[in-house]
């Protein structure tokens, strides 16, 4: 069966679903320019230090004046900072690999290569292309924003831009002062940001926080990784200095980023085995992601002043809303506290009051919950706590005034996480492989309330799919009305929905066997594909002219699958470029749901209560999203085959009386009726049937207007 939304009809309230979205807010809070520090010039600025050579006075005062000299150069400009939503969960994110989205810029497809694409591209055999630079850049991503626009989304969420060693994904930072050769220029950033706010779309950039890379420096001394990361740990947890007598030692090369290259700001652990990262043990926070992305001392208080004002700098030149910690659960939560208040202190100067830090928390509920808000600790008393470090302890006590004069958080950990337990559990729902009474167990469970305790759980972020999981219809590729089912998921449940990028598109992230041209290494690229889990299946291509197209639900898109070399063109009009097709099922779809989710007031800020799920694989699912004393009903079926509705509770606060209507907001056809049975208010649906791989949004009557 389809996933079907009619054509015919469809309603937005007048209250509770605004008919008419109003724009978001451009103006900047009130912002002091007055300062003591004189400003370093364009070339100090933008040049970096050596602190080998300076020392680490000379190089906090240059990152702060970097700072000072960015702040100066925007307000020259004539314009004030982009204001921050006053609640992020309004917000639909969409996030974008910069590498793979959009090409917009043929002269940097040669810049900052990794060795083994140099040594093959020009060839005949393209040995190990899943994992080239395919030449996406931030001018693509600027030559595509009517159409973001268009899909509905208000925030861009961008992998790593600032220069890297080469790989495509960007998550090796190399340099944090410059945007990648090729991705662009920061200028280009600058101007990104700027064509977004024009469209009333902000921007949230992926920062690399737990480490940085350098190919071309290494261990002179190698570590003792299980006592040193034991070491690290124990003091982390005392509150005492740090350091360890089974560190290792860095050689650093000619290369290595300046302002950082010192022994001190790295734990010097050594590099992790997959199960250390992946665990939950010493090594998780103290020892090296992998091989060559060297650890940072995030205990280091010096480090953690650099590391701040380096950042600092993106938000007053470039005007980015927001920063997504990339592996925030590796990092000490002392530096969590740090970077998240110095960051939103900073933005709140220059006019952005709520300014996002969202963090990656791969792990337990208790490594989220040190990190995120109230971090286990009465902000008021950092001595009133749960199981936490005494460094954060320590640290807290340091950050409380600052933390507490933002009336906007009036806490020091991250505003939000990722909430992957939900979205797991979501997923597995939604392509059959769990029932579907398991969200309800989650939104009941001790995971959810664990990480509801330190912050509002609306604000975290909810995913199907993402840069490091598979594309959500992998097992699906041929069914679009699961790409469909998915968007509509997204859009209508609690938390801040995350879009990834070709999602819109039906991406499944299926290679096409029959259309291949990589030479002698079609068979190598077939194996990783027959493997399934490569990440680069999960970042495939979104742009003609680029050779690592892979497949879509969306038949249109899936003809355009390719593997091989490129023609490497730019397309140059949006509205005819075959991969932002807006007339399949998939698209309008989304299309609908953003611009439904963004009108209706129970979507963006209601909490939720789960009113009814299915012990089986397949089945019926439903809750209730209620803000402000209007609820809205949300019904979904994982299944293929149509289902009756049953009747559903309703919050008897709200619906007192019976005989009134709730309409389907996607079919105002569709209708249900309040009343009661055994003294409970309940939603009557008469026999309505929902169909296969469908939404369902009801509202009453009452706030439901022409849409």
């Amino acid at each position: 069966m389809k996933f079907r939304i009619s054509l015919l009809l469809a309603f937005l309230a007048i209250n509770g679903c605004n008919g008419t979205i109003s724009d978001l807010s451009t103006e900047a809070g009130e912002t002091s320019k007055d300062n003591s520090s004189r400003f370093v010039s364009e070339g100090q600025a933008l040049g970096s230090p050596n602190i080998q050579e300076v020392g680490v006075e000379a190089v906090k005062s240059w990152a702060w004046e970097r700072v000072l000299w960015a702040q100066n150069n925007f307000w020259q400009q004539g314009i004030g900072h982009y204001g921050s939503p006053d609640f992020w969960a309004s917000e639909i994110v969409y996030q974008i690999q910069v590498d793979r989205f959009n090409d917009g810029d043929l002269s940097n497809n040669g810049a900052n290569l990794p060795p083994k694409q140099v040594a093959h591209q020009d060839g005949p055999d393209l040995w190990d292309m899943h994992d080239y630079r395919q030449g996406g850049d931030l001018r693509g991503i600027m030559n595509r924003m009517d159409y973001l626009q268009d899909l509905g989304v208000t925030t861009l969420w961008l992998t790593p831009v600032f220069k890297h060693t080469g790989d495509y994904h960007g998550y090796c930072t190399a340099d944090f002062t410059y945007v990648d050769p090729g991705f662009g220029t920061n200028e280009d950033l600058r101007q990104l940001t700027a064509e977004a706010h024009r469209r009333g779309i902000r921007v949230v950039l992926d920062v690399v926080v737990n480490h940085m890379c350098d190919r071309n420096s290494n261990y002179s001394t190698w570590p003792d990784h299980y006592w040193c990361s034991r070491n690290a740990s124990d003091k982390y947890w005392s509150g005492e200095p740090g350091g360890s007598s089974a560190q290792g030692a860095l050689g650093f090369s000619n290369e290595f980023f300046g302002p950082l290259r010192k022994q001190e700001f790295f734990n010097r652990c050594g590099a992790n085995s997959h199960d250390e990262m992946a665990g939950t043990g010493p090594e998780a926070v103290f020892g090296d992601f992998v091989d060559g992305m060297y650890d940072f001392d995030t205990r280091n208080q010096d480090f953690q002043d650099i590391f701040a004002n380096l950042h600092k700098f993106w938000i007053a030149y470039a005007d980015v809303d927001g920063f997504r910690m990339d592996a925030a659960k590796h990092v000490t939560a002392d530096f969590v506290a740090h970077f998240s208040t110095e960051m939103r202190d900073y933005a709140r100067s220059i006019g952005k009051h709520n300014f996002m830090i969202v963090g990656e928390v791969a792990g337990p509920a208790d490594w989220a919950g040190r990190r995120l808000g109230t971090m286990f600790s009465n902000p008021h008393n950092p001595n009133d706590h749960g199981w936490v470090p005494q460094t954060l302890t320590n640290r807290l006590w340091e950050l409380k005034d600052k933390y507490l004069s933002n009336a906007a958080a009036l806490f020091p950990g991250l505003n939000a996480v990722y909430d992957f337990a939900q979205s797991g559990t979501a997923r597995e729902i939604l392509l059959n492989q769990k029932a579907s009474a398991e969200l309800g167990n989650y939104l009941n469970g001790d995971i959810y309330h664990t990480l509801a305790g330190q912050a509002d759980p609306r604000l975290n972020w909810n995913i199907l799919e993402i840069h490091d999981w598979p594309r959500f219809v992998k097992d699906v590729k041929d069914n679009p009305y699961k790409s469909s089912l998915g968007l509509g998921y997204l859009l209508s449940s609690q938390g801040v929905p995350v879009i990834y990028y070709g999602m819109e598109q039906g991406f499944s992230g299926d290679c096409h066997f029959d259309n291949m041209n990589a030479g002698a290494a079609n068979g190598q690229q077939m194996d990783i594909c027959r493997q399934g889990y490569n990440h680069a299946l999960y970042r495939q291509n979104m742009f003609i002219g680029s050779g690592w197209r892979l497949g879509s639900t969306v038949d249109s898109i899936n003809n355009l699958a390719y593997i091989g070399h490129a023609d490497n063109f730019v397309w140059q009009d949006w509205h005819s470029d075959p991969y932002l097709n807006r007339d399949h099922h998939v698209y309008r779809t989304a299309r609908k749901f953003t611009h439904l989710r963004r009108s209706c007031n129970p979507l963006k800020y209601g909490g939720t209560v789960f009113r009814w799920g299915d012990w089986f694989s397949s089945g019926l699912m439903a809750f209730s999203r209620i803000d402000n004393g209007q609820e809205m009903v949300v019904v979904i079926n994982t299944s293929s085959w149509s289902i009756p509705i049953p009747n559903l509770h309703l919050d008897g606060n709200i619906n007192q009386a019976s005989g009134q209507k709730y309409k389907n907001l996607l079919n105002g056809y569709q209708v249900a009726w309040t009343g009661y049975e055994n003294g409970a208010a309940k939603l009557f649906f008469s026999g309505l049937q929902i169909e296969g791989n469908s939404v369902m949004v009801f509202a009453h009557e009452n706030n439901v207007g022409n849409w």
